[in-house]
C-alpha cells in the first residue's frame, strides 16, 4: 500500500466519531453489477460482511449483471435515497459506459452520490510465450517497429483493458490490432497458444491464472505491486506517468442526505481497515484506497474525461 492510500485511510478515521447520527433500521442492499464469482463480486461480499459489523445491520449482496453493469446501476439510480440501496461502482457502468456511448437511463455523475473510493487493482501487461521479448521495453520497441500489427487481446469492446491498451498504443505509437474476447479465460488460452501476442488484464485475473504459460512484463500501478514484487511498473519500463487501475467505489442514489453518507462512509472505511479485508485483499491483488466521497467524485469526473478522449477516435459500435 503506498503513502497516498495510507493517508486516505487515515483521514477517514475521525468520521466514525461524527457520523453516528443515522443508523439503518433494516438490512442494506449492495448491488454488485456483475455475476457471482468474479473479482468485484468477491470484493463486494467481503465489504458487505465487514461493513455489516460496523452498521449493526445485514448488508445483502444482490448481483444484477447485464449490459456491462448498466442494469445494476439503473437499480440504484432509481432507488430511494435513504442509504439502504448502494452500488459497488466500477468504470464499466459509470465513466466508461458514458465515454463509449452506451445508451443510459441515468447520468453517471448527476444521478449518484459518491460515498467512498474503495479499492484499486492494477493492470498487468502480458506477452505470449512465443514472443521473443523478456521485458516491457523490448515489447514496446517491437510493437513500434513491427511490419505487421501485433494482435492484442482484451476482455471485450469498450472494456477497461481495451481502452487502457488503446491509450498506451496512441501514446507510444504502437502497431497493434484489437482482438476482443468475452472475458479473460478465452483470451488467456489464445495468448498461451500464441494466437494473440499481448494483452492487458487485471492483476487479480493474473493471480487467478497462476501457472499459466505467459510472460508478465509490467504493471500499471504507481509502485510495484506487493503481490507481484518482481514485476516492474510501466513507468520503470520507459512509459513515465502511465498509470491505470480497475477501481471500485461505493455510490448511493443522488440526494442521499449527508448524515447518511457520512455514516456509510465511516462504516465502509472501517471495513477497509478490518482484519478480514486486510488479510484477503492482498491475495486478491486489490489495494484499499479509502478516499472520501469528494475525492471519489473528482476521480470519477477525471476518469470520464480520460476515457472520452481515448474512446472518441475509436468509433466504438455497441450492439
Amino acid at each position: 500500500m503506498n503513502r497516498r492510500h495510507l493517508l486516505a485511510l487515515a483521514a477517514l478515521a475521525p468520521l466514525s466519531a461524527r457520523a453516528q447520527g443515522w443508523s439503518p433500521d433494516r438490512p442494506l442492499r449492495l448491488i454488485v453489477p456483475f455475476a457471482p464469482g468474479g473479482s468485484q463480486d468477491v470484493q463486494g461480499r467481503l465489504l458487505a460482511q465487514a461493513a455489516a459489523a460496523e452498521l449493526g445491520q445485514q448488508v445483502v449482496v444482490e448481483n444484477r449483471a447485464g449490459a456491462g453493469g448498466v442494469l445494476g446501476a439503473e437499480t440504484v439510480a432509481r432507488a430511494a435515497p435513504d442509504g439502504t440501496t448502494l452500488l459497488l461502482a466500477t468504470a464499466g457502468q459509470l465513466t466508461i459506459a458514458k465515454a463509449i456511448g452506451r445508451k443510459l437511463s441515468y447520468d453517471p455523475i448527476a444521478d449518484f452520490t459518491p460515498v467512498i473510493y474503495l479499492t484499486d487493482s492494477p493492470v498487468a501487461l502480458l506477452a505470449a510465450p512465443d514472443l521473443a521479448v523478456d521485458s516491457a521495453q523490448a515489447l514496446l520497441a517491437l510493437a513500434r517497429t513491427t511490419p505487421a500489427p501485433l494482435p492484442y487481446a482484451s476482455t471485450g469492446i469498450g472494456t477497461n483493458t481495451h481502452l487502457i491498451m488503446e491509450e498506451l498504443k496512441a501514446r507510444e505509437g504502437l502497431k497493434l490490432e484489437h482482438v476482443p474476447y468475452r472475458g479473460a479465460a478465452a483470451a488467456f488460452n489464445d495468448l498461451q497458444a500464441g494466437r494473440v501476442k499481448l494483452m492487458l488484464v487485471s492483476v487479480p485475473s493474473v493471480l487467478a491464472a497462476s501457472g499459466g504459460q505467459f510472460k508478465v512484463l509490467a504493471v500499471t500501478s504507481p509502485q510495484r505491486f506487493p503481490a507481484t514484487p518482481d514485476v516492474p511498473t510501466l513507468a520503470e519500463s520507459g512509459v513515465p506517468g502511465f498509470e491505470a487501475s480497475i477501481w471500485t467505489g461505493l455510490s448511493a442514489p443522488a440526494r442521499t442526505p449527508a448524515p447518511v453518507v457520512d455514516r456509510l462512509r465511516a462504516a465502509f472505511a472501517a471495513a477497509l481497515r478490518s482484519d478480514l479485508l486486510t488479510s484477503r485483499f492482498g491475495t486478491l491483488g486489490v489495494t484499499p484506497n479509502g478516499a472520501d466521497g469528494a475525492a471519489f467524485g473528482a476521480m470519477l469526473r477525471a476518469d470520464l474525461q480520460r476515457w472520452e478522449k481515448v474512446a472518441g477516435p475509436l468509433d466504438i459500435q455497441l450492439d
